[in-house]
């Protein structure tokens, strides 16, 4: 039977954020196939919105549901996602990780990243596979925005940053600083992932040097840590004298979508900059993820209109 709290939850949330939320076309049976979220929190999420739109749309008799993780371990997981036969299934952090050595087939991308958002349940076989970095550069090119003559900032180690530092240099990044703090794990992966793409465009850089940016040359900033999010939501990641050097052609995007406007885009848009939340990288990355499912595109251009993205 389906999750009607998972379900009503993520409609609610559809509809906290203005969006015009309808009924799945096709009736729920014994033949549904069921896809998830496991994330934890989980109920803020805009996912089950998006992909049960998707399945109205293409007439699938199909249903995406939330569940919150909690501190589950990958192995146990993957247990339940083989146990509930879940068709498949995004991952948010710290799953994106911890679930990866309990996967049968990981491909090169997330290989490459050394994370998953995605996972396809084949007769119990479990493929990984990584659309964020994907979704990310989709939303650059939705907006204009050329890689390949950008020079440009990013924030952050974890997953997402991966990930996105990977698309960025498949698109051919013209120049890429990464930032992360030197005492971080992740900071001698993001030079290893650096180096096994061969990537002479970019650095990896400790936070620290942020000061000797020459911001006034910078195009784009990304951010990809989780400062403006939850209970770092009043933090941001760059001081208000950067903004402020920023070309006044220059954007700032943030992954975050909830909020919509974080203390960095605040920051930037009061310094008169163009910015852009995460809810273009979460629209492109779920239809990537829709796509390796279904085979099938989300209505890309009705939820752009709902989700109101530039």
């Amino acid at each position: 039977m389906p999750n009607k709290p998972a379900e009503s939850k993520a409609m609610a949330g559809a509809a906290n954020a203005g969006l015009a939320a309808k009924p799945l076309a096709m009736p729920i049976d014994a033949a549904t196939q069921v896809y998830g979220l496991l994330a934890h929190p989980a109920h803020h999420s805009l996912s089950p919105w998006l992909h049960n739109q998707g399945f109205a749309a293409r007439q699938l008799n199909a249903v995406y549901l939330a569940f919150d993780s909690g501190n589950h371990s990958g192995a146990a997981l993957a247990t339940s996602i083989r146990a509930l036969n879940l068709s498949g299934c995004n991952l948010s952090l710290p799953d994106k990780e911890t679930i990866l050595p309990d996967l049968d087939v990981l491909t090169p991308t997330a290989q490459l990243i050394g994370a998953v958002n995605t996972v396809t349940n084949s007769a119990g076989q479990l493929v990984g596979t990584n659309t964020d970095g994907i979704g990310f550069v989709r939303g650059l090119q939705a907006a204009g925005i050329t890689t390949t003559s950008s020079r440009i900032v990013l924030l952050g180690g974890g997953a997402a940053a991966r990930a996105i530092l990977v698309a960025l240099v498949q698109a051919g990044v013209a120049q890429l600083q990464v930032f992360q703090r030197q005492q971080r794990p992740h900071f001698r992966q993001l030079q290893e992932l650096v180096a096994e793409l061969g990537a002479a465009t970019v650095a990896v850089m400790d936070w620290a040097q942020l000061d000797q940016v020459a911001w006034s040359q910078v195009d784009l900033v990304i951010n990809a840590t989780d400062l403006g999010f939850g209970a770092h939501q009043n933090q941001s990641p760059l001081a208000l004298a950067n903004l402020r050097q920023l070309p006044a052609t220059a954007s700032v995007w943030d992954v975050i979508y909830s909020p919509r406007q974080t203390k960095l885009l605040a920051q930037a848009a009061a310094c008169g900059l163009a910015t852009h939340n995460g809810l273009a990288m979460l629209l492109y990355q779920a239809d990537a993820a829709f796509q390796t499912w279904t085979g099938q595109e989300l209505p890309l251009t009705q939820l752009r209109d709902y989700l109101k993205i530039k």
